[in-house]
């Protein structure tokens, strides 16, 4: 069969270099303007009353140095998520609008990490790549609003996400000639990020290690010169991946959770990481596969490694949590950006063998998509906001009333991109005692 040979060493015409230039940054200012809207719409709800707290004097944060012996009491305490537990503290204490711009902004740059894991280098085509993605995260990512507008939820995974792919961009950029391609003068700047990405996330982090660590053996093995510093690079992240795993909180938490006998109990929770799997990264590991054989077929010129090599970051990720106490939904959030990648390797190879006339009706699709997607964010998150700000005024009321004791009730969520807040009904329960404590007034649940 005929193979399609790729354009990538070719610049696309003047003309249309600068119209996709353009879409590309009117994309990203959609996105940010989208997210910032979002994130002003997203009110503090239930960790984050807790984390404006001190995990080390019980009293209201007071400043970094405070952020710091709180977040020393919570390794031991609670977990060694230390980075982005910070970060959450910081933006608490800086205030909720600083964390909205901060948000919208880190949002914006997981999407260009994404396209960067999985563009071409000389033509990237981003403008459709950009699309293909916001279309992903918009639609089928049923946990919108608790990883990326939540303050609490996005510092744990849309930034811990954020800076546990660093890694992987160091290796591609290493590995095709971009900045790290070189010596320790810059591979040095490689160390610090590594341990930080190694701190962030236990399945995400532990699922980029081991794929950092197989991209260390192949080229290796391939007669590849493997620099030093890509060597104490991995050893940077492995070093952040224990201080994190390794947090007496861990254990505290662990011991606490009850055990099926270790081989019922793994086979369990892998039995649950594969539904979730399935139902959280189904769709681009689909697409990837439909992408790759219809490509095949065609005889376009794909790149499988670089493609399988993200769809296995992304299984690992996820197996990791076998081996996590908790099985959350939110902990899929890397590894359906992880599937996402491996498919929109697949996408640029079909952009570069000049499919792009094909791939118009389903551009149009996403766009509207999105659209839609963003009016029915913007409605829902605006609604669940006006409905928790009427029960925090009738907490201010009762402050201003000089009563002890207020009933309020908890909202459920009916969006993806909203989260519940459940409450209990005694003031002594969490979260009320929190709230109790937070507002001055004991709280309970209707």
């Amino acid at each position: 069969m005929r193979r399609i040979a790729t354009d990538a060493g070719r610049a696309p015409a003047g003309r249309d270099a600068r119209r996709e230039r353009v879409l590309f940054l009117c994309g990203l200012a959609a996105s940010f303007a989208l997210m910032l809207a979002l994130n002003a719409q997203t009110p503090l709800m239930m960790d984050d009353y807790d984390y404006s707290f001190s995990w080390s004097t019980g009293e209201r944060l007071s400043g970094l140095a405070d952020i710091l012996r709180s977040q020393a009491a919570h390794y031991r305490i609670w977990g060694g998520r230390s980075v982005v537990h910070a970060l959450a503290q910081l933006f608490l204490y800086w205030g909720k609008p600083v964390f909205n711009a901060f948000s919208a902004a880190m949002y914006v740059l997981l999407l260009l990490e994404i396209l960067a894991l999985s563009g071409r280098r000389e033509e990237p085509r981003r403008d459709v790549l950009l699309l293909a993605a916001q279309t992903e995260l918009l639609a089928f990512i049923p946990f919108f609003g608790t990883v990326f507008l939540w303050l609490d939820g996005a510092c744990n995974y849309l930034f811990g996400t954020a800076l546990a792919l660093v890694p992987l961009l160091i290796a591609e950029s290493e590995r095709e000639g971009g900045f790290f391609d070189g010596g320790w003068r810059r591979g040095a700047l490689a160390l610090p990020l590594c341990f930080l990405a190694g701190w962030t996330n236990e399945n995400t982090a532990c699922g980029v290690l081991a794929v950092m660590g197989l991209l260390l053996l192949l080229d290796a093995c391939r007669g590849r010169s493997v620099r030093a510093w890509r060597v104490a690079a991995w050893a940077a992240e492995l070093a952040g991946v224990l201080v994190m795993l390794l947090a007496p909180g861990n254990f505290a938490r662990a011991s606490a959770e009850a055990s099926r006998g270790l081989i019922a109990e793994l086979l369990y929770r892998a039995l649950v990481v594969t539904w979730c799997l399935i139902r959280y990264a189904g769709v681009p590991l689909a697409a990837a596969a439909l992408l790759f054989v219809l490509g095949h077929r065609r005889g376009i010129a794909m790149r499988r490694e670089r493609a399988a090599l993200l769809a296995l970051c992304a299984l690992l990720s996820a197996y990791a949590l076998a081996a996590s106490p908790q099985i959350s939904d939110r902990s899929f959030t890397s590894v359906a950006l992880l599937a996402l990648a491996a498919a929109l390797t697949l996408l640029d190879d079909w952009l570069a063998a000049g499919m792009n006339r094909r791939l118009l009706p389903a551009a149009a699709l996403m766009l509207a998509v999105c659209a839609v997607s963003g009016a029915v964010a913007l409605r829902d998150t605006a609604a669940h906001e006006a409905a928790w700000s009427a029960q925090l005024a009738r907490i201010e009321t009762a402050m201003q009333n000089g009563e002890t004791e207020v009933a309020v009730s908890g909202l459920p969520s009916r969006s993806r991109f909203t989260m519940e807040i459940a409450l209990a009904p005694s003031p002594q329960e969490w979260p009320n005692s929190t709230l109790s404590r937070y507002f001055g007034v004991q709280i309970r649940g209707e």
